[in-house]
């Protein structure tokens, strides 16, 4: 029987051991924690105060023949097989890497300052409460959101942010006295244009101000100003900055990490550089598509069929959902080869992501699998980049 371990116990990993064959396969995980948290939940409790219990032990998320360890690796010598624990060892036949990504706000001046003390809604529960006791007790003033790095779990969620920022001002009925700003560091308010035509008009009309090539230097905490490092000044009153993501802390014996820890993996296949026998799924590589749960869903699901021996690929598909506030939303649909879709946001894609929020745990143990497989047929990008275009 070929040993399967999966190094992070989050969305990607669990979906990976529950799609394998447990009479071919043995499915260890091992992870630090042992919570599975619906991170996609922290936007909510940031901008609604929604603070509802969104965690579940990794176990009970565990379809019958899977084995979960609770501790947290230092070392990985993929020459050799080998992925070290503070106490153990342990061998495999197959490796695959689902630690996804952690934030980072040590590389900028200032910035771990603010975070501390306005909270942020990419880290933790706690982060993302503290910034909702800000936000809520906010009476005016400017209220900056922006994303500190290219790099974002989730590439909606600093729009998603913002837009739902100004609806929480509207409905306490302090936007007259607030000022609303955003800043990217891209070119536009969103990068895929097809999207960006969709929502850079609406935050025009909700009154956001938008700073675009914004790429922020430092904070002066002082002067309550972010600087970029084009020269730029942003003056804050309730600063929300999204920390850079970067990969987790864990050695590699080999030349396998980019410059931000994640792993460098094949965008088609999610093996390691270099390996036939480690795989790197979600969050943690470098691969260039978009850091969200349902591409972690996908690639886990992708890898299964690899090491069960099909000759699959991953197509590079995104399926991002996007509240756009006042109960309207969209999805970020694309792939490898097809733009991102010029999707309308309407109430129903709305009530759609609400809906993910209710299955999302039952999802991970695969009960709807054939739902989302008809789901995914039915938004094939292709098809949706013909009607909309």
């Amino acid at each position: 029987m070929k040993k399967v371990l999966i190094v992070g116990g989050g969305a990607g990993g669990i979906i990976l051991a529950n799609s394998l064959d447990k009479k071919n396969y043995d499915v260890t995980i091992l992870d630090k924690s042992d919570m599975q948290v619906f991170q996609p939940w922290f936007l909510y409790m940031a901008f609604e105060g929604k603070n509802k219990n969104i965690s579940k032990p990794t176990v009970k998320l565990l379809n019958k023949g899977s084995k979960f360890i609770k501790e947290e690796v230092k070392t990985i010598d993929l020459d050799n097989r080998s992925v070290q624990t503070a106490s153990n060892t342990y061998s495999y036949d197959y490796l695959v890497v689902a630690t996804g990504t952690v934030t980072d706000t040590s590389s900028i001046r200032g910035l771990q300052e603010i975070n501390s003390k306005f909270g942020d809604y990419h880290t933790n529960i706690d982060n993302s409460m503290r910034l909702w006791s800000n936000i809520n007790s906010f009476s005016g003033g400017t209220l900056v959101l922006g994303q500190a790095s290219p790099t974002c779990k989730c590439p909606p969620s600093p729009l998603e942010g913002i837009l739902l920022a100004e609806q929480l001002l509207t409905r306490k009925k302090i936007k007259q006295k607030s000022k609303l700003v955003f800043f990217t560091p891209y070119p536009r308010a969103y990068p895929a244009e097809p999207i960006n035509k969709i929502v850079e008009p609406i935050m025009k009309a909700r009154g956001i101000d938008i700073y675009t090539f914004f790429d922020v230097d430092y904070i002066d905490t002082q002067k309550s100003s972010i600087y970029s490092i084009e020269g730029d000044e942003i003056h804050y009153d309730l600063p929300i900055v999204i920390p850079p993501c970067v990969g987790v802390k864990i050695e590699y014996k080999q030349d396998v990490l980019d410059q931000d820890r994640f792993v460098k993996a094949d965008k088609y296949t999610m093996r390691i550089q270099g390996y036939d026998d480690a795989f790197a799924i979600g969050d943690a590589t470098n691969i260039p598509t978009s850091k969200s749960g349902v591409t972690a869903h996908l690639q886990a699901k992708v890898v299964a069929s690899i090491i069960e021996g099909q000759n699959v690929i991953f197509n590079g598909r995104t399926h991002c959902p996007f509240d756009m506030a006042y109960g309207k939303a969209t999805f970020v649909i694309g792939s490898y080869t097809q733009p991102v879709v010029p999707y309308p946001p309407s109430a129903f894609k709305h009530f759609m992501k609400m809906m993910m929020a209710k299955i999302y745990w039952s999802s991970l143990k695969g009960t709807f699998d054939f739902m989302f497989d008809t789901y995914f047929k039915m938004t094939d990008p292709e098809k949706l980049n013909k009607k909309y275009k």
